[in-house]
């Protein structure tokens, strides 16, 4: 090798030797920098897991459930109280449901407002009133009332309100505040039609006033014609005469007493499903009534399968009430010619029609609209006479509404009157 390329070689060994230590230093540098951001990556890493386990820790207890005893099941607890959530979420929504259906379902009116009185929830029976016409309007007034009253001052209130509509009603109106803790949240009115109520107490108080007025007049002759019989004990035709109209007066008041209690009975009774045969029934009543009638009775054949659904005794009080009636009020201008009252029973569609029908005095077209009230007579001095207590016919509707039938009646003054009963026929698949 010649003496250039030995200093050649000699050059680059120089060159390597003075270099050498600079590209350690700048290998050191990029490694220390890589050290460095990995670090500083690794640290925010670490602080934002802290960040997250935190954040998962408060969600777990926030959620309600338990913490984890160890770090890393963290994410199976969270995961176990978002189920834990979810089910409790369904069961507060299946309970809000049932919640809604209850209300929607309640016969009385419901209107529920938060704490500014604007209208959260109401159910049907109650809607009818919220935006409703002049009539009902008077009713959303008094209602709205209620409930300012009951959020302003905390406590509950009630009012009665009368409705001036085609059908007269009464509502009573009662509102509660709602409260959350000491927060008010708002108030819940309750709206009752209680005009069946009013109407029911106000038949209660009617019958009791005319009970005992009808009850003061054979008490009232009672007593008189036991004082008269007492000072006449020596006329022993005066006393005999006396003890007949003593035995009468007893006699119509035992009547008067079992047709009210007839009457109760009717009226307390519920639908029963056994069969009776309306042709034992006719029967019964007929024998019951005919001993004792000067007027024929005439009965057109009944099938014996014809049943219906109810109950035997009742039925048959409606029919014995309806053939004495007929009995009672049966008259014919021809002294030679007997009195006659029919009785006939068929079946239309799935009804059973049973008439009584008389040729008696008739009723007045002015009286036809009342007579099955209690206690209504067309002519009280005839009913007197007859033995009548005025109850009769209001048994035989009460009865016929009871088997889920009602009663007609069609009459020409002077000339009879027709009594129709319908009543459902037995189907034995009851």
């Amino acid at each position: 090798m010649g003496p250039q390329c030995e200093s050649r070689v000699n050059f680059s060994e120089g060159t390597f030797r003075s270099t050498y230590p600079r590209l350690v230093d700048l290998t050191a540098v990029v490694l220390a920098g890589v050290v460095l951001v990995l670090g500083l990556m690794a640290a925010w890493a670490i602080l934002r897991n802290r960040r997250h386990a935190r954040a998962i820790e408060a969600a777990i207890s926030r959620i309600g459930g338990g913490l984890p005893d160890r770090s890393w099941r963290r994410a199976a607890a969270l995961d176990e109280s978002l189920g834990s959530l979810e089910r409790s979420t369904a069961a507060a929504q299946r309970e809000r449901a049932r919640l809604a259906g209850a209300v929607q379902a309640a016969p009385l009116g419901i209107v529920v407002t938060d704490d500014h009185g604007l209208v959260v929830t109401t159910n049907a029976a109650a809607g009818q009133f919220l935006g409703a016409r002049v009539g009902e309007a008077i009713a959303e007034a008094r209602i709205r009332e209620a409930i300012e009253q009951a959020i302003l001052r905390r406590n509950s209130t009630s009012t009665e309100v009368e409705l001036y509509t085609p059908i007269r009603s009464s509502l009573e109106v009662s509102a509660i505040p709602l409260d959350f803790g000491v927060e008010s949240v708002g108030a819940v009115a309750f709206v009752d039609d209680v005009t069946d109520a009013r109407k029911v107490a106000a038949m209660r108080r009617d019958f009791v006033a005319n009970v005992g007025h009808e009850l003061k007049t054979p008490l009232g002759a009672l007593a008189v014609l036991a004082e008269t019989l007492s000072d006449s004990l020596d006329d022993p035709t005066v006393a005999a005469s006396l003890a007949e109209r003593l035995r009468a007066e007893a006699t119509r008041l035992g009547r008067l007493i079992d047709d009210i209690l007839d009457l109760s009975q009717a009226e307390a009774l519920e639908a029963h499903d056994e069969p009776v045969s309306i042709a034992a029934i006719v029967a019964d009543a007929v024998d019951e009534v005919d001993g004792t009638a000067d007027v024929d009775i005439e009965v057109t054949p009944i099938p014996p399968e014809l049943r219906v659904a109810g109950d035997s005794r009742q039925l048959r009080t409606m029919v014995s009430n309806l053939v004495e009636n007929a009995v009672k009020y049966s008259f014919v201008r021809d002294p030679n010619v007997r009195p006659k009252v029919s009785v006939e029973a068929r079946v239309e569609g799935d009804q059973m029609v049973l008439a009584v029908i008389d040729h008696g005095i008739g009723i007045p077209a002015a009286h036809l609209d009342r007579i099955f009230e209690r206690f209504y007579r067309v002519d009280r001095a005839r009913s007197r006479a007859t033995g009548g207590t005025g109850l009769g016919l209001s048994i035989v509707r009460h009865v016929a509404r009871n088997h889920r039938g009602d009663v007609t009646v069609e009459s020409v003054d002077g000339e009879g009157s027709k009594f129709t009963v319908t009543l459902p026929v037995w189907s034995g698949s009851r």
